[in-house]
């Protein structure tokens, strides 16, 4: 189900084209509040240059009763100060923090609705930095770097009139080369946005290659790879110093532009203003005061580069995030119908052609698989058995009217409907870093989670019980990443148990077909008979595998052959009919054994 409701996506068109105002929209409570403390903070922080400019006039005069009173005065101005600059850092704070976690939210969901194409052509890595570093680097934009504009404006919109306030002459002729910085800024803010990308890049460049290097380590110490890994990950991790060495090159430029500004301001106000005090045309007070605010004209000019520096940076950031955004599932869920039993599924011809693929994948694929039946499908490799297993499991999208459900096309079922009545154990086989009974029980219910006689009874199934009772804790041994402190065949194992519990009849909603897709090829034969005598109890089930041993006894054969059906039927009845089934079955060593020979059947 989608973490977002129909409300929370109207704005999805702002949020492609124009982001900060569809958050700013969103958020507005924590931004109002966030900006109007912002300006009254910098209100106060304002009016203590006035209240010095009291206190040296009363000193200079000798008055303690307007000294005192310029001390309270300033004291009340710097507390205000401080009460309102606490609250904008808590509001501002709860903004661009809720902004990270919904666009975060949004990356996470997409990525699960994404299909396997996707992934294909993204490496894992990139996708990771993507939603680490250049999440962090977008909220830097809408949060920090707008906060220190809009301080920026509200300094400026402050300041000037006070200096204009005192003296205009002081004031245009002390801010003379301030108009200059923002051309410098904007000459400077293209060179720091394209070197952002370029760094970006190059941290996505360095954290695929970095992910892929520890997911691979057994395979690199294996090869005795380490020495020219470590070689590679340098050019990585030095392409990225470099290409971050020329934003940081950049951005040094910008404080010292502004202080040669600033300091040429204090320069002429002290040649200029110091006649005006030596005459008693203005007073000492009024001369410290107004360098106090040319000194305070330094944070706008310099919060001004670095807040277009960080937004230029993000509009980089996000032009990444938004690719992905924007990029439609493969399989979009238009389904309105329940699925509230399973009785068959029948296949019509099916064809199936990769995107940029010459040949197709699959060529008008018809059979049927009755309520209890069990299904083998064997091949030669790139027979199409795995691509069948995704368009049956809605993972690719299955052309329109070629695979119903009850009578049905399947798509026109919710899709979550329909993928609840699966259980899938893939080829490839992935285990979650948690317990090992967390595994087995992925996909149950809280309540469910809580019977854990459920991972022992598949685990007796798949006949692995004792190897992880043997484990320091158990069932509940916390496993490494992917399980990598099991070997391969007890990796299978935990994958096909976790799919037999997902079919439990104890669960409140157990799917209905389990989906075996070539996951017994690490498993020893005897083994293998133990998990296939679990598939006895009435389970409907579809088993691909490329040993017989493992679909000889199955309801309906088929043999796919180039993407084509090259035979359906028994096993019997495929070794006279099925060329292919004929010679995968020599070569692997079996008899066409009698009737006695095979007992019981499935």
């Amino acid at each position: 189900m989608s973490t977002f409701s129909n409300a929370e996506h109207s704005d999805s068109q702002d949020f492609q084209k124009k982001p900060l105002r569809a958050y700013v929209r969103r958020f507005w409570r924590p931004f109002a509040l966030g900006t109007s403390t912002l300006a009254l903070t910098n209100l106060f922080d304002i009016l203590t240059p006035f209240a010095l400019m009291k206190a040296i006039d009363a000193i200079s005069e000798g008055n303690r009763i307007n000294l005192q009173n310029a001390i309270f005065l300033y004291i009340g101005f710097m507390f205000g100060a401080v009460c309102f600059r606490h609250q904008w850092r808590i509001h501002f704070g709860r903004f661009h923090h809720s902004v990270a976690e919904d666009i975060r939210n949004r990356l996470f969901e997409k990525y699960t609705q994404l299909g396997p194409g996707f992934f294909e052509k993204n490496p894992t890595g990139e996708l990771m930095s993507l939603m680490i570093n250049d999440v962090n680097t977008f909220r830097m934009a809408v949060g920090p770097a707008l906060l220190i504009l809009l301080d920026a404006f509200f300094l400026i919109l402050f300041i000037v009139p006070f200096m204009l306030s005192i003296s205009v002459e002081w004031t245009w002729k002390t801010m003379i080369l301030l108009p200059f910085v923002p051309f410098i800024i904007r000459f400077m803010e293209n060179r720091i946005a394209k070197a952002g990308r370029e760094s970006q890049d190059r941290l996505a460049e360095m954290s695929g290659f970095s992910q892929e290097l520890i997911s691979g380590m057994r395979v690199v110490k294996g090869f005795a790879q380490e020495a020219y890994r470590q070689i590679a990950f340098r050019i990585f991790a030095a392409k990225y110093a470099n290409s971050s060495n020329v934003v940081a090159k950049y951005d040094a430029f910008f404080e010292p532009a502004l202080q040669i500004g600033i300091a040429t301001g204090s320069v002429i106000l002290l040649a200029w203003g110091s006649k005006d005090v030596l005459s008693g045309a203005v007073t000492l007070g009024t001369f410290v005061a107004f360098h106090e605010y040319i000194k305070r004209m330094i944070w706008p000019m310099a919060a001004i580069g670095s807040g277009l520096s960080l937004i230029q940076q993000g509009r980089a950031s996000y032009s990444r995030i938004s690719t992905v955004l924007a990029t439609e599932p493969e399989v979009v869920d238009r389904g309105v119908e329940p699925l509230e039993n399973f009785n068959r599924l029948e296949v019509k011809d099916l064809s199936f052609t990769y995107p940029g693929a010459a040949q197709p994948a699959l060529r008008n694929l018809s059979f049927s698989l009755h309520k209890g039946e069990i299904l083998g499908i064997v091949g030669p490799v790139g027979s199409g058995k795995s691509t069948l297993v995704q368009l049956l499991g809605r993972v690719r999208l299955a052309p329109e009217n070629t695979i119903f459900v009850n009578g049905l096309p399947f798509e026109k079922y919710k899709l979550t409907d329909w993928r609840s009545r699966l259980a899938i154990a893939p080829q490839d086989t992935f285990l979650f870093s948690r317990t090992v009974q967390d595994n087995i029980l992925f996909g149950h219910d809280a309540t469910e989670l809580q019977d854990s006689s459920e991972a022992l009874i598949t685990a007796d199934a798949v006949a692995i019980r004792e190897e992880l009772e043997r484990l320091p804790l158990g069932f509940q041994a916390w496993l490494g990443e992917k399980g990598v402190n099991l070997s391969g065949g007890q990796r299978q194992r935990l994958t096909i148990a976790r799919a037999l519990a997902h079919t439990s009849e104890r669960r409140a909603h157990p799917a209905d077909i389990i989906v075996l897709d070539d996951s017994l090829s690490a498993v020893d034969g005897k083994t293998a008979s133990t998990i296939l005598d679990a598939l006895k109890c009435e389970k409907t089930a579809i088993i691909v595998s490329h040993r017989i041993a493992a679909v000889r006894h199955a309801n309906k054969i088929i043999v796919l052959n180039d993407g084509e059906i090259e035979g359906i039927g028994t096993h019997f009845e495929l070794l006279s009919t099925s060329p292919t089934y004929l010679r995968i079955s020599q070569l692997q060593g079996n008899r066409a054994l009698s009737g006695a020979e095979v007992g019981t059947t499935l």
